[in-house]
């Protein structure tokens, strides 16, 4: 009598099961990682420019000419598929720089982010209010 190798269809069913439901709980893991991550990119991008910022007043002892790049107040960010629209708001002695995210992109129900001259940084999510960064 020969003995037969292999798995049985019943086998290979469960293990494709198995797959399926670790796949079901990583994917929605991932994608908030994912999300965290380009935040914290914006996040990093926004504390560059309010640095700049801060370096523009020493030197020219207000901030209403000040701009993101040179020559202009509004930009994308980043600049090839862009998640945010960064808005630079200047006042003589103050400055609100804020992230929107784009209605097309992958952060488009994430929220805004603002820092101001004042340093207070705000992640306003659906509801409005301001929730501190916090490396979220």
């Amino acid at each position: 009598m020969k003995s037969v190798k292999g798995f049985t269809l019943i086998e290979l069913m469960i293990v494709v099961v198995i797959i399926a439901i670790l796949a079901a709980i990583a994917y929605p893991s991932y994608q908030n990682y994912v999300q965290r991550t380009k935040r914290a990119d914006a996040q990093a991008e926004m504390m560059q420019i309010a640095q700049k910022m801060q370096s523009y007043y020493v030197i020219n002892h207000n901030y209403s000419s000040a701009t993101i790049d040179g020559s202009n107040t509004t930009v994308d960010f980043p600049s090839h598929d862009a998640l945010y629209s960064l808005d630079l708001d200047a006042g003589d002695q103050t400055w609100t720089l804020t992230a929107t995210p784009k209605t097309t992109g992958a952060m488009k129900s994430t929220g805004s982010l603002t820092i101001d001259s004042t340093g207070k940084q705000c992640w306003e999510k659906t509801s409005g209010t301001c929730e501190p960064w916090d490396g979220k």
